[in-house]
């Protein structure tokens, strides 16, 4: 498997300032998962698409019907378990104002609770390995069944910044890429300086026992919202602005297409440690990737995509950044 991805499949309820929807198909590993398919499947060479794989548990009211979209959107769903008598977890939630940041109105776990991801035998050794948001000590769990990956990154939340700051110190140390926002690094590092409170999560420093317990991870990625985002790595910084839009429908799910976008690109790098040139390409799908999630309710600005209008749009936003 090329690419795994270890994240929730959920149903949400979604209220913005444009509408409200109710039981629409969500969840980290339904955004990343899409995202990284349709970028996997526009490979033209002998090997076609990327092989994409995706963990979660959902309930016994998890819809044929969505099971047959995600596996049409090219997820290989092998490591998807159906748990007997559960719900799939659901989340309410809420954007107001400039819709920066969602108001959780109740959040059901369901099926997610105590559950730990069994990722298959033949997905142990990927070429890139994403932990989507999740407990640290799920990450962790899943890092110690694919021992054999090649580049590993993670999403996080201030929730277990608060909770469990020792468990992800620990699983920032094992990760090569961490995609955090620019909130969660300051809350991290105790630090307002972005650049300083980045460094600090890289060098070890801002982490449960300080930089003698290790290294963070050698790249992070700063998610900025309407601000677009930063890429600190041991070559300097990459810094790109988000795709400026009105069409500002629901947020949801725009930080884990921007990832899965995002760890495609990089999969393709040959020895899975990205050039800046690399890791700037990437980035700019990536935030191009989240523009159109956000243009739609849940998964709508994602499925059936149309490849035309994505180029586009690419192509107006590297003109913009005087990429070309």
């Amino acid at each position: 498997m090329d690419i795994v991805i270890v994240g929730s499949l959920a149903y949400d309820d979604l209220e913005t300032e444009v509408g409200d929807v109710s039981d629409s198909l969500g969840g980290s590993g339904t955004f990343a998962g899409i995202a990284t398919a349709f970028h996997a499947s526009r490979r033209s060479d002998p090997g076609g698409t990327l092989p994409v794989g995706l963990v979660c548990a959902v309930g016994e009211d998890f819809k044929d019907e969505d099971f047959d979209l995600l596996r049409q959107a090219g997820l290989n769903l092998d490591g998807v378990e159906t748990i007997e008598g559960g719900r799939t977890f659901r989340w309410h939630g809420r954007y107001e104002g400039n819709m920066g940041q969602a108001i959780t109105i109740e959040t059901q776990q369901n099926v997610l609770d105590g559950y730990e991801p069994k990722v298959p035998v033949a997905w142990w050794s990927p070429r890139v390995l994403f932990l989507a948001n999740n407990h640290p000590s799920i990450q962790s769990h899943v890092l110690d069944q694919c021992e054999g990956a090649r580049f590993s990154a993670l999403d996080s939340m201030n929730l277990w910044i608060n909770i469990a700051f020792e468990e992800l110190s620990g699983v920032l140390r094992r990760v090569d890429m961490a995609i955090l926002n620019d909130t969660e690094v300051r809350m991290i590092a105790k630090d307002e300086n972005l650049i300083r409170a980045g460094e600090s999560i890289r060098d070890g420093s801002a982490l449960t026992g300080g930089s003698e317990e290790g290294k963070g991870p050698s790249i992070l990625i700063i998610k900025k919202g309407e601000h677009g985002c930063v890429a600190m790595t041991d070559h300097g910084l990459l810094t790109l602005p988000a795709f400026p839009t009105s069409d500002i429908v629901d947020p949801t799910g725009c930080g884990d297409s921007f990832a899965g976008t995002l760890l495609t690109f990089l999969s393709e790098s040959e020895n899975l440690q990205p050039s800046q040139d690399e890791l700037h390409n990437a980035l700019v799908h990536a935030t191009v990737t989240a523009s159109f999630t956000l243009s739609a309710f849940g998964i709508d600005g994602l499925i059936g995509l149309d490849r035309g209008e994505y180029h586009a749009r690419l192509d107006a936003y590297r003109r913009m950044v005087g990429l070309i």
